[in-house]
């Protein structure tokens, strides 16, 4: 709709290519938005990959091209530290955080090493100490948004999440004049809009954010507002008011949280309990009352589930208000707690992670990687309805104009260049094409008053959406 090749960049790539010895030209090239060439290889004395399970594939298909040309390839990321028995083919593998085994990865080259394997110990990596990533490598204008980071860990325990598994569950958090680095130097760039704190879980410490968060405002402030922020983060959020105006005040405008499930025995069989003893509607509606925009992410698939899971679900995202809802099947990710119960019970699919090709699968259609207690063909049945019902034009332009009421304003400012105004007119008038002209459907619904009330007030003790 904007013109931008691909939503988010690389921000683990050009974190690991500042680590690199300044004496080393590099070069990156994004897969989602550019070819790799012969003569990009041929230039090459080494080449860096990694990412998370979506990527394996592609970075697969970039061991096979870099070593076909008889050069050696280093991958790392997430994907390979849970997998690393996917990767045996790279001639060097980075397992862990990169602070602090970069440089024995360097060391090892500068001796002369054609391979090894380098691993860091758990959840020991000093953020602070990471440098401002080289955003001077990103072409900045393929991007709907770029991402910094503030903390890594959530101080949560969910069964399925491979976050506590990877960075732990004590936030890490880097230093006010650190994180402020680097969006200077995004601005320095000339960039201008839309930033993601790509945080697993934002809040996960609390203390620490509230010293940063006001001075942030002052930094945007003398700045005239050149950023607007998103991030994750969980739902207690809408617990402490002056968390959520210190956001507001900051310009974050949208936040993804992970709702899951309405159902109380399945959040408690994940060890989602922070999701428990509370009105998600209710919730939601305090984070919309900060203008803030929540984005959900919901899961079938459990096995606590009932019949009622399409229903419930359903009700909850329409009593949440939630346009934008990531559904997805439940997927057992490499070294959870999850995947070791299904280890223990027997229920484990085999090659569980291995990443399908992505012409025939996605994040929506590649779950249920394991053998689910309730009849298979009952939970993609659910699936399929809550994915049309929710996404039905009336449904969902419904909820729409419901967050637009909701959602308090009054303290965004955003300060961008006529060249983003541009943009977002173009965008505009290309949404107007395909959902008003081309597609009649969308039409008869985008601008029709809401037929759906807002939810009452929930009680207090409900962990249900009403």
């Amino acid at each position: 709709m904007v013109g931008a090749k691909y939503p988010a960049a690389p921000l683990g790539m050009i974190t690991v290519a500042a680590m690199l010895p300044k004496s080393w030209t590099i070069r990156l090239i994004n897969r989602n938005t550019e070819e790799m060439t012969e003569p990009d290889l041929d230039w090459a004395d080494m080449v860096m990959t990694g990412g998370m399970l979506p990527q394996q594939r592609d970075a697969l298909e970039i061991i096979r091209m870099v070593q076909a040309v008889g050069k050696p390839v280093v991958v790392g990321g997430p994907d390979a530290t849970s997998s690393p028995h996917v990767y045996e083919e790279a001639d060097f593998l980075v397992l862990g955080e990169a602070e602090g085994l970069i440089e024995r990865l360097i060391e090892a080259w500068h001796q002369g090493a054609e391979g090894g394997v380098f691993e860091g110990e758990k959840f020991q990596a000093d953020v602070t100490k990471s440098p401002v990533p080289r955003f001077d490598l990103l072409k900045l204008d393929q991007y709907l948004h770029v991402g910094v980071q503030f903390s890594r860990g959530c101080p949560f325990n969910c069964e399925f999440c491979d976050i506590i598994e990877l960075y732990g569950r004590i936030p890490r958090t880097k230093t006010t004049p650190q994180t402020l680095a680097e969006l200077e130097e995004l601005y320095r760039l000339g960039y201008r809009g839309h930033v993601d704190f790509v945080d697993d879980n934002f809040i996960g410490n609390k203390k620490v954010l509230k010293m940063f968060l006001p001075e942030l405002t002052a930094w945007l402030k003398e700045r005239n507002y050149p950023f607007e922020f998103s991030t994750e983060a969980s739902i207690n959020l809408a617990d402490d008011h002056v968390l959520l105006e210190q956001m507001k005040d900051a310009n974050f405008f949208a936040i993804f949280v992970g709702i899951e499930s309405p159902d109380t025995d399945t959040l408690v069989s994940m060890q989602k309990r922070q999701n428990t003893r509370r009105s998600l509607a209710e919730s939601v509606h305090k984070i919309y009352q900060a203008g803030i925009f929540v984005n959900g992410g919901f899961i079938v698939g459990f096995d606590t589930e009932k019949a009622s899971v399409a229903e419930s679900m359903i009700e909850c995202i329409e009593d949440t208000a939630i346009p934008a809802c990531m559904v997805g099947l439940l997927y057992a990710l490499p070294n959870t707690q999850l995947t070791r119960r299904f280890e223990r019970e027997g229920r484990l699919f085999a090659n569980h992670d291995i990443h399908v090709d992505s012409s025939t699968a996605d994040q929506c259609t590649a779950g249920l990687n394991f053998t689910t207690l309730r009849e298979r063909r009952d939970a993609l049945l659910d699936y399929k309805t809550i994915i049309e019902r929710i996404y039905e034009p009336a449904a969902y332009f419904g909820r729409v104009r419901r967050v637009g009421r909701a959602l308090d304003c009054s303290k965004r400012k955003l300060d961008v260049p006529v060249r983003n105004r541009v943009r977002d007119l173009r965008a505009f008038g290309r949404m107007v094409w395909r959902m008003g002209l081309k597609n009649p459907e969308p039409r008869r619904h985008s601008g029709r008053p809401s037929s759906i009330a807002s939810p009452a007030t929930p009680e207090p003790s409900s962990t249900s959406c009403r």
